[in-house]
């Protein structure tokens, strides 16, 4: 029994175990001890659980488990690497675990300022043992490092201010060179244009701006024309009760209203723009070497600022209705038409009818009452009408139901009607090379071709969007151009309708209107309340047209080749001359009510001008509203 004491007496302690977290920097801080893997003592990377519960890193678990098949925790026999399993749990929660200290360390980050640099550790740690030469030092080196930085900065400013500069002056040198130039234009043109006054004067003397003198400078002599009877001068033309276009008269009032003050002050009222135009006009002739092609220039800016400052105001010559009875308060006029010779003018709408007036009798009528040529009575809504340029009676229309109809417009009857439409149409036109053909838009997405010799349709065209407007080419046979509500104008050659020739896009909405300027240009409408002039051979656009308002309805478009007139959701009429962006002149339509509609208030009302139409080789138009009154309108 002594000697069993004696031995457990003699027999060595145990040294107790210190801390496992001791050795660990920051252990407590950083590191939670549940998640701390028993073989490694580092937060458990992939954790891993074996048959007696203990989880530990696959990694130190695998490698263990090679030196001995034991739990390292427990010593429970783990025979195989296959009796491990992954603990799913334990794994999330030390994802957390690691997202909670480095958001931590980002706080501590944040609240103590970036780490330490190198030199601060140095100083930190070795600070002690540093001599007073070596501090010297230190600060030697660190001053003149200071310095060089200093100076590299401010090189660094020098240069960059001297870059700067330099751009400027070449900014500012261009400017000045482009000043130059278009000084130098302007002192040509001034000096060509005091050459043709002292040549005038030569021929006619100084002008003192009477009114003979201005006829003559257009080649009327009135001292020698012969007296004219009040009976021929009412033969002369298309003079009646509401338009003065006698020789004397006529002329005196032209120049009485478009005296030099008045376009002088329509001048300033848009000297932006004509500025604009005129360098636009004669710095591309500018760099010609050929004096008659320079000349041109200034010709071309002279006639623009002849036919802005032409036409002062425009005033009503005669007022018609298209509403059926006092009662009927939707009275839209949809299409005004001219005909070939601009003898007749068909209006046509939503009450179903196409009426056709002669020109010559509704301006001199006395009275407004006027009655229609003929007319014609469809089965729906008309949208458009369009005359055959070549047989003068012959005439299309479109409607709501998709049909295209040929008219005999003097008798008043039907010819011919196509029904491939499977939606509404909008529009249609005639060819006028080829007066067989014509085309028509759909909201089917649809563009087709017709022949007035065949049942059916010659061909279409698809498009991705409702079609709104077709129109031919005036001086073409094969080119179209049609927009949609794809905000776009598509230009076709109908010897290939595989694809487009040029597609216009600049429209923020639906385009409504598309009409040919000329051969080579082609004005649209769309209800993003904005003109745009395009040219068939360029893609982008040459001019935008603003200040009339069109949001919703389709408000008419037109175009003499010079001038663009188009309604406004205002109920005015607004014309444009092409060579500038800003409107001319407006004219109000007066609001007329129904008896139905007569206590309805101003700011009510929702009218709006629906269409327009120019009168061939004059300054006649005829343009009528939502509520179906039609004017017959001059500039003057």
């Amino acid at each position: 029994m002594a000697n069993r004491v004696t031995a457990q007496r003699s027999r060595p302690r145990k040294r107790p175990q210190p801390a496992v977290y001791n050795g660990i920097p920051s252990t407590f801080e950083e590191r939670n001890k549940d998640f701390l893997c028993p073989i490694c003592f580092n937060m458990i990377e992939e954790a891993h659980m074996t048959k007696c519960g203990h989880s530990f890193c696959y990694e130190c678990i695998c490698k263990a488990l090679e030196i001995m098949n034991r739990c390292p925790k427990c010593n429970y026999v783990v025979e195989k690497t296959d009796q491990i399993f992954p603990n799913v749990l334990l794994n999330e929660l030390i994802l957390k675990e690691k997202q909670k200290q480095q958001d931590k360390r980002v706080k501590l980050e944040i609240v103590n300022g970036p780490c330490r640099s190198e030199l601060q550790e140095f100083l930190a740690q070795e600070g002690d043992s540093l001599e007073l030469h070596d501090i010297n030092f230190m600060l030697d080196v660190l001053v003149q490092k200071k310095k060089q930085i200093e100076a590299d900065c401010k090189e660094a400013q020098h240069q960059l201010l001297k870059e700067f500069l330099q751009e400027v002056r070449t900014h500012k040198q261009q400017q000045l060179d482009k000043l130059q130039n278009e000084i130098q234009v302007i002192d040509d043109d001034a000096k060509r244009v005091e050459e043709m006054l002292a040549i005038h004067t030569l021929k006619h003397g100084k002008s003192t701006m009477s009114i003979e003198n201005l006829l003559s400078l257009n080649g009327f002599d009135a001292a020698a024309a012969p007296p004219v009877s009040e009976d021929k001068a009412a033969d002369r033309a298309e003079d009646g009760f509401n338009t003065s276009k006698g020789v004397i008269n006529g002329a005196s009032n032209y120049w009485l209203n478009s005296t030099m003050a008045a376009r002088r002050t329509r001048v300033a009222q848009h000297y932006d723009d004509l500025e604009q135009c005129y360098f636009s006009t004669r710095l591309k002739h500018f760099k010609v070497s050929d004096k008659s092609e320079a000349a041109d220039g200034l010709d071309e800016f002279t006639d623009s600022l002849s036919k802005f400052t032409r036409y002062s105001s425009i005033r009503p010559l005669a007022t018609l209705c298209y509403a059926s009875d006092i009662y009927n308060g939707s009275s839209i006029v949809s299409s005004i038409e001219f005909d070939r010779d601009c003898d007749f003018f068909a209006i046509a709408g939503v009450t179903k009818k196409i009426k056709v007036f002669e020109y010559g009798t509704v301006i001199r009528d006395v009275v407004d009452m006027h009655y229609p040529v003929v007319e014609m009575l469809c089965n729906s809504k008309i949208s458009c009408v369009c005359w055959s340029s070549y047989h003068k009676s012959t005439m299309a229309s479109s409607d709501y139901e998709g049909t295209v109809t040929v008219w005999d417009a003097f008798s008043g009857t039907s010819v011919k009607s196509f029904q491939e439409h499977e939606k509404r149409c909008w529009s249609v036109d005639f060819n006028r090379q080829d007066p067989q053909l014509l085309a028509s838009g759909s909201d089917d997405a649809k563009v087709k071709l017709w022949a007035t010799n065949m049942e059916h349709s010659v061909t279409s065209l698809e498009a991705k969007a409702n079609v709104c407007c077709v129109k031919f080419n005036p001086s073409s046979r094969f080119h179209l151009a049609f927009g949609s509500a794809d905000h776009c104008v598509h230009y076709y050659d109908l010897r290939n309708t595989k694809q487009p020739l040029c597609v216009f896009k600049g429209h923020r909405k639906a385009v409504s209107y598309a009409k040919f300027v000329n051969s080579e240009e082609i004005v649209s409408a769309s209800t993003d309340s904005q003109l745009k002039l395009w040219n068939v051979n360029q893609v982008n656009c040459l001019r935008t047209f603003r200040g009339h308002s069109n949001e919703k309805n389709f408000v008419g478009l037109s175009s003499d080749g010079d001038y663009i007139a188009c309604g406004s959701e205002n109920n005015s009429l607004y014309l444009y001359y092409k060579g500038l962006s800003k409107h001319l002149l407006t004219f109000k339509f007066d609001t007329v009510r129904s008896v139905l509609e007569k206590e309805k208030k101003e700011e009510d009302a929702n009218e709006f001008v629906s269409a327009v139409c120019w009168r061939g080789h004059s300054n006649v138009m005829v343009a009528a509203n939502s509520q179906g009154t039609i004017k017959v309108l001059e500039l003057v």
